[in-house]
């Protein structure tokens, strides 16, 4: 999984890269009704990153790559400020 620090629509917050483009935490979020941290930074120590990969694994990246449109931003809208970060468990 592949998070990373985009800047859209004068935003800026972690996001996960997906096929189709950037999913905000903070859409997830909203979306899911979910706790996940917001910040880049949070995701660069893996105590706090277990948790999101773990749901990822565990099918959040099909729910990811099935979110609807309105979630997605898309590559050439968003502004990369840091990473990627490939958060893993191992």
């Amino acid at each position: 999984m592949k998070v990373v620090k985009i800047k859209s629509d004068g935003f800026e917050g972690a996001a996960i890269e997906t096929e189709r483009g950037f999913v905000m935490i903070k859409a997830l979020n909203e979306e899911k009704r979910s706790e996940w941290p917001e910040n880049y930074e949070d995701y660069l120590s893996g105590d706090k990153a277990a948790p999101l990969v773990r749901w990822y694994e565990a099918g959040g990246a099909s729910l990811l790559e099935n979110i609807s449109r309105r979630f997605v931003i898309q590559r050439e809208k968003a502004e990369i400020t840091d990473g990627p970060f490939d958060v893993s468990l191992g």
